[in-house]
């Protein structure tokens, strides 16, 4: 126990950075000024989360209305339990298996159950800032719709609130533990783990989906019925959301009751916590080890060259951005993190909204955007660009581009290569990935919606054009202060300040060009003159951002130590 105690101190005191907190340690001025950005973030932030508790409200209200509002708790575990299990995958693949400070831990005498449980600890608290954003808000709310001892409420809430990701995250890390153990193959180990990985979420996404379908499924002409039962039985849709997850009717329960009942409930939470960090225990102790021995052996494949082709791949020289480009694309590709936060969204997210329903038979609901795009076809193809725009900002591959270098930012830093090579080469890496996500976006609504080829160019073109000022806007933040001093690749995309920074500033520009267009459409102005509008803003934010880019690589590559 001490040994999973001392471990997980100082894994909370790495990875939270919590020794910069101490103003002491703010040697440079940028280290004074973290603070006031932070709390200029949060400020910043402050209005969509007002609105976010506002629609909370609303829909509490809703299903008060609807004698369903018992709902409101159940369908909010549910919700909270479905985040951290995903953002739950990625940080017990970051954590468990791609920190460096694992390396250094093998070779102890320490069980793998140690190891495990000191990071699953880590992430747990790493979950509850997170949840504690989304959660507690919906805890205060759901109070006035339940009623109760103020005090016993706030005891239960509490203990909901430090129990609701155990669950998922235990899950988590058992799958997690699974696929890495059964994918240390020989030959090619990342490219197995990769696909495996993406098909994994794939199925997981799936059945997700279908089982949110299922579980409020109405059969055709018993909507009627289906209504007078709701105001009959205020437990229906607990009933219903409780076959696929018994944890989340049982925490709507719990809080809501009082009594004998409300105990049993909470005995029931508690032992299923139990009995899954239980089981992830003994996966982790029987396999966690195997999946990271020789995980990370590299077997280099010998060819002997001849004089003839030695001389040829000696005189291939490419391009200096080229190179940065291809060397930047190489980390993306071969790092699963970076693999599944920058490029694995470009794939997911429209495999989600495009796909899915599809597959699902919900397909018509995408669909009615039809009738939506005849009757405001201008509407939809400069929103429709608007979407790309935001896409683009909220890509963290442009706004980590330096930080993903890490301790190797030297070499960026003493390579002979002029600046524009240095903005092209790291510019192209977010670019194609944010054409990939136009053409994969673009190709699905084409599916569903009959979209006009000249309408669909004219939205991936606008859109194109916008990311490249919000691209090298993220690359202007991330040289300005690359987060560099880093043990676990998370931390350079997930944990990095600057991808929040470039996420804000992205939104802003969006949101901006976005009210201006939606005014000129108003006016019924001509589509060529609102179009060219937004390209002459774009061009002159794009050069403002690009000269803003280049002094700033300059200042940092001579004078950063």
């Amino acid at each position: 126990m001490k040994e999973i105690l001392f471990l997980t101190k100082v894994s909370l005191i790495n990875n939270f950075n919590i020794h910069s907190l101490n103003p002491k340690n703010s040697r440079t001025t940028r280290d004074k000024v973290k603070p006031l950005i932070f709390i200029f973030v949060i400020i910043a932030l402050m209005p969509t989360y007002v609105y976010y508790v506002t629609f909370l409200r609303q829909v509490g209200k809703s299903l008060l209305m609807l004698n369903q509002e018992l709902y409101f708790s159940t369908l909010a575990h549910y919700m909270a339990s479905s985040m951290v299990f995903f953002f739950g995958l990625l940080y017990v693949l970051s954590y468990y298996y791609f920190s460096r400070d694992t390396e250094m831990l093998i070779p102890l005498p320490l069980k793998g159950r140690t190891i495990v449980v000191s990071k699953f600890i880590t992430i747990l608290v790493y979950e509850y800032v997170l949840l504690a954003i989304f959660l507690i808000p919906i805890l205060v709310i759901n109070k006035s719709l339940v009623g109760g001892n103020i005090i016993v409420y706030i005891i239960k809430s509490s203990m909901t609130f430090l129990l609701t990701p155990v669950i998922p995250l235990s899950l988590a890390s058992i799958l997690i533990i699974i696929l890495m153990r059964t994918t240390n193959i020989k030959g090619k180990k990342d490219l197995i783990r990769l696909i495996s990985m993406f098909l994994f979420m794939f199925v997981i996404l799936g059945i997700q989906i279908v089982i949110q379908r299922s579980m409020v499924q109405i059969p055709p002409g018993q909507e009627q019925a289906f209504i007078a039962t709701l105001f009959s039985d205020n437990k229906a849709l607990i009933d219903m959301t409780g076959r696929y997850f018994p944890v989340s009717k049982w925490t709507s329960i719990s809080l809501s009751n009082s009594g004998i009942e409300s105990i049993l409930d909470f005995i029931k939470i508690a032992a299923a916590n139990i009995v899954a960090f239980a089981v992830m225990i003994a996966v982790s102790e029987k396999i966690y080890l195997g999946g990271i021995i020789g995980g990370k052996e590299a077997q280099a494949k010998k060819k002997k060259l001849t004089n003839e082709e030695l001389e040829e791949a000696s005189g291939r020289v490419s391009k200096n951005y080229i190179a940065i480009f291809k060397a930047d694309m190489k980390t993306l590709l071969k790092t699963p993190i970076y693999m599944f936060n920058c490029v694995g969204i470009v794939i997911i997210i429209p495999f989600a909204l495009l796909v899915m329903p599809s597959l699902t038979g919900n397909s018509g609901d995408i669909g009615e955007l039809g009738n939506y795009y005849s009757q405001y076809e201008n509407f939809f193809t400069f929103g429709l660009a608007g979407g790309f725009m935001f896409f683009a900002a909220m890509n963290p591959t442009a706004p980590s581009a330096f930080s993903r270098e890490g301790k190797t930012f030297w070499i960026t830093r003493i390579i002979p290569v002029r600046t524009t090579d240095h903005i092209i080469g790291k510019g192209l890496s977010p670019l194609l990935l944010q054409l990939l996500s136009v053409i994969i976006v673009s190709a699905g609504i084409k599916f569903y919606i009959p979209v006009n080829a000249a309408g669909m160019l004219t939205s991936a073109l606008l859109g194109m054009a916008g990311s490249v000022p919000l691209l090298l806007t993220g690359l202007a933040v991330d040289i300005s202060r690359p987060l560099l001093d880093w043990d676990n690749p998370q931390r350079a995309v997930k944990q990095n300040f600057n991808v929040l920074i470039s996420m804000g500033i992205g939104s802003l520009i969006t949101l901006g060009l976005g009210i201006l267009t939606f005014f000129m459409l108003r006016n019924d102005l001509s589509s060529i003159l609102i179009l060219a509008t937004d390209l002459v803003i774009i061009a002159i934010l794009s050069v403002l951002s690009y000269k803003v880019l280049t002094n700033r690589i300059e200042m940092q590559l001579r004078e950063m130590e």
